[in-house]
């Protein structure tokens, strides 16, 4: 099974142009792990067999990881590991422990790296994204926000406020009202939760040829930007509430009021324009995606998806969906709705076609 994840990984890097480390944090296989298998495998070693007397107690690898994330990593090495490879000697050999850090300052060092890589948004009106937060807005409980913006324009679409999180139907029902106040977007971007991906979201989205763009856990290149700007948003909503605890119709009330404000602030990102103006600028653009335009576009999307899944070999649901994002984004930049940079240089398409 190793040996195989092995292929698919060389396989992928080759086909997409992408680096080891981004290929293994899209396919969830740790990158020092597989940088071990691929240099057993090529030295014609068993993959998995470690030498060595076996430790006589049982290992927890999510607490050690943990623990290892703890330390302060330095430029050069991870202080600290001494004293917890000591704690840790009867449980993994120095070697795997070793394995363990190193892995740990890759995956830091991933983050950092994919921080740094900014996703820019550059057409209104055609990506949207949803998501959901909640915080001890009520007396005794958590107050539950839903906000739906444009992220070309920065426009706030609705900041709903209520006592309870939205379940599937109440957000298809929202997206039905947005749908028909505003033109529908092209891409809907949202999380994996259950709310979202529910089969009345899918419908919704289906009858407005909406495309759905499912993000993956700690993604920074998509979700920061988004983050960000619904921190802002949440900021003025908690600057309108306060410390104070309100009822769900207030929080309602606040939410509205607080989207509209951040509609109406003048940005530099936008030109010295609001949010709302960019968004009334954008109008015509989601409107010249017709239904056979936005058919033709889902059809190039899943075609090139297609051809990345099967380079990947495996079929399996994540699979799948990191193919459909590898295409999604390489349609997104070939077409000019967004512009990908690391540390102010331009990147190139993710996937080379």
């Amino acid at each position: 099974m190793n040996r195989h994840k092995v292929e698919i990984v060389k396989t992928s890097k080759h086909k997409t142009g992408a680096s080891y480390g981004r290929v293994c944090g899209e396919l969830r296989i740790a990158y020092s792990s597989l940088m071990r298998w691929k240099s057993r495998v090529e030295s014609g070693r068993p993959v998995v067999n470690r030498p060595g007397p076996a430790k006589v107690e049982p290992l927890d690898p999510e607490a050690l990881h943990e623990e290892v994330r703890q330390l302060k990593a330095g430029a050069q090495r991870t202080h600290g590991t001494g004293a917890l490879l000591a704690r840790y000697s009867r449980q993994i050999s120095r070697r795997d422990f070793q394995a363990v850090v190193e892995q740990v300052r890759r995956e830091v060092n991933m983050e950092r790296d994919a921080l740094e890589r900014r996703v820019e948004w550059l057409a209104p009106g055609l990506v949207w994204s949803m998501d959901d937060t909640k915080k001890h807005w009520l007396p005794d409980r958590f107050g539950h926000v839903n906000l739906v913006m444009d992220l070309g324009s920065k426009y706030n679409l609705g900041l709903f406020g209520d006592e309870v999180q939205m379940n599937g139907w109440q957000v298809a029902l929202k997206l039905e009202e947005l749908f028909s106040l505003n033109e529908a977007p092209l891409f809907m971007k949202m999380d994996g939760g259950g709310n979202f991906r529910h089969e009345a979201v899918s419908r919704m989205c289906a009858q407005h040829m909406v495309i759905p763009l499912v993000s993956p856990p700690y993604y920074p290149p998509y979700n920061g930007a988004v983050e960000r700007e619904h921190q802002e948003i949440l900021g003025q909503l908690e600057k309108r509430i306060g410390e104070q605890k309100v009822t769900a119709q207030v929080l309602r009330l606040e939410s509205e009021v607080s989207g509209h404000e951040i509609n109406h602030k003048r940005r530099q990102s936008l030109g010295g324009r609001t949010a709302c103006q960019a968004m009334e600028a954008g109008r015509s653009l989601a409107r010249s995606f017709g239904r056979r335009k936005r058919e033709e576009v889902y059809g190039e999307i899943k075609s090139l998806a297609v051809d990345i899944a099967m380079q990947l070999v495996e079929t399996k649901t994540s699979v799948t969906e990191t193919a459909f994002r590898y295409a999604a984004e390489t349609w997104m930049q070939l077409n000019g709705l967004i512009r990908v940079s690391q540390n102010g240089r331009v990147l190139p398409c993710l996937y080379q076609i």
